[in-house]
């Protein structure tokens, strides 16, 4: 089974590989699955996705709970981008209505974005992927809870769909840090990973800690997004300072000025289109009830994953040139 796999999974892969997607050839659709609000990484990785021309987002799907402030916080950054042909599709309720970049929001509210809005995130994936004349990549950022349940629903989703991930630690733990972890998106649902890795997906890869964990802009390269009155750059700004004080796995000491947050999930995003600045392995993976995505040669499940980084001071340029390009 592995060895089987592994070369299936080796061969798809090289059309994703290098700096751009082939001449001629047409954007790729995306639904972007994301537990937007919590940690501010993925408005910088909506809004890295939104200036991607090799990527065609057609949904924005949010899960983990508060779905009317997830999909607020969705639809002002979808109307500041003058995306709102974009559908966004909520997940199910879980806990307060409220979330850590709330004071950004001001008074928008859901009725204000002119787009489709659904309310059943899983059902609107299905849709999203069986309606494709194409297949579909989904890039899940956060518990992938509804991803599980649209996979659930309908096991033929796979088939006509890659899948690309921010989940788990293989050998390096969060702050760049031997051992591995048990990570965030994993940990809240193991069980919905499980389900992802079982799914036959046209290919299925991901980012572990081992290679986003270590994304944290610095340098000139912060300061280039600091100083940029780009639309989506001072939206990256003005969420990461009414998020910071909401954060309290942050350091006390933590300087905003001088360094951003990490930002997991924009290296999903990248792998969408883009692999040659990584390290791509094929390893047996499973999930284990506690959140630790193991290497079993038994057990395990092959999916591509991100191990190394090849050029991280570059993946970083690209990051920041994308989100200050309208400046």
């Amino acid at each position: 089974m592995f060895d089987r796999r592994t070369l299936l999974l080796s061969s798809l892969a090289l059309s994703v590989t290098g700096p751009v997607l082939a001449q001629g050839r047409k954007p790729v659709p995306v639904i972007f699955h994301t537990d937007i609000g919590g940690d501010v990484d993925d408005t910088f990785a909506l809004l890295y996705l939104l200036r991607r021309p090799e990527l065609d987002l057609k949904l924005v799907a949010t899960d983990a709970g508060s779905p009317d402030y997830k999909a607020r916080l969705t639809g002002k950054l979808l109307t500041l981008a003058k995306r709102t042909d974009v559908a966004i599709a909520m997940g199910r309720p879980k806990g307060e209505e409220t979330g850590a970049q709330s004071d950004w929001l001001g008074d928008y509210r859901l009725d204000d974005y002119p787009g489709v809005v659904r309310r059943d995130a899983a059902q609107a994936m299905i849709d999203t992927v069986m309606t494709s004349p194409e297949p579909v990549t989904i890039l899940s950022v956060g518990p992938a809870t509804e991803l599980a349940e649209a996979l659930k629903r309908e096991p033929q989703l796979a088939k006509k769909a890659r899948f690309i991930g921010m989940f788990g630690s293989v050998r390096i733990g969060y702050k760049g840090v031997a051992p591995a972890d048990a990570e965030y998106n994993v940990k809240i649902d193991p069980a919905a990973l499980r389900t992802i890795f079982e799914a036959d997906w046209i290919s299925c890869a991901i980012t572990p800690l081992d290679t986003c964990g270590l994304v944290t802009l610095d340098g000139p390269d912060w300061r280039k997004l600091w100083d940029s009155r780009d639309p989506f750059a001072v939206a990256c700004i003005e969420n990461s300072k009414v998020w910071l004080p909401n954060a309290p796995w942050m350091a006390k000491d933590f300087d905003l000025s001088k360094q951003s947050s990490v930002q997991f999930d924009a290296v999903a995003v990248e792998m969408a289109f883009d692999e040659s600045r990584l390290v791509m392995e094929t390893l047996p993976l499973s999930v284990t009830d506690e959140g630790m995505t193991l290497i079993d040669p038994v057990k395990g499940r092959p999916v591509r994953v991100a191990t190394q980084w090849k050029d991280l001071a570059g993946f970083k340029r690209e990051l920041v040139e994308a989100l200050t390009r309208a400046a």
